[in-house]
């Protein structure tokens, strides 16, 4: 509510957009929930890792279907015998094969749209955030940024509210140690 609140006293009306980073959902759920009821489009971001196989990924709502984890029914990635699968995610915090059940309802009812988001991308958006506004994102935030930088381009006008949810100063070593290209 609060983002919700802070973005209405700065600009005067809501963002035409929402987004949040998905892996288990909690803090995208926090963000959304303020704006459910607003006629703004909500978009939640899923790690697409390496690529659309089950085991390159960790996009739940994207490849999974329905099924239990951890005691309550939601999409979950699955191998062929209906066995929880491998994830991957370059963002630690988004490695999870399921999602909350909030957005598996939220997705079957189509109140948020929920796209995959590749490791390149959200490496590219984890920079040049940095660069540009010297905000170092959590590279699971980072996955929203990345769609956000996607979506602005497509955009006439408008504004998108995109929810940071973590520092990234956790990730400067990975980052700085795996992606040095991005220094110069």
């Amino acid at each position: 509510k609060e983002a919700r609140e802070q973005f209405i006293e700065m600009t005067g009306e809501l963002p035409d957009v929402v987004t949040a980073c998905v892996g288990g959902g909690s803090n995208s759920i926090g963000m959304f929930e303020a704006f459910l009821n607003d006629p703004v489009k909500i978009v939640g971001v899923e790690p697409l890792g390496k690529g659309e196989k089950i085991g390159e990924n960790a996009s739940s709502i994207s490849f999974g279907k329905d099924g239990i984890i951890h005691g309550f029914k939601t999409k979950v990635l699955q191998k062929d015998d209906g066995s929880i699968a491998s994830v991957y995610s370059i963002a630690s915090g988004l490695d999870y094969p399921g999602v909350g059940p909030e957005h598996a309802f939220l997705s079957s009812i189509g109140r948020i749209e929920y796209v995959p988001v590749s490791d390149a991308d959200a490496v590219e958006a984890f920079f040049l955030l940095s660069k540009l506004e010297g905000i170092i994102p959590a590279i699971e935030s980072a996955h929203a940024v990345a769609y956000a930088i996607k979506l602005a381009r497509l955009m006439h006008s408008g504004s998108i509210l995109v929810c940071l949810s973590g520092r990234g100063d956790k990730d400067l070593d990975y980052m700085i140690k795996n992606y040095p290209e991005y220094l110069k």
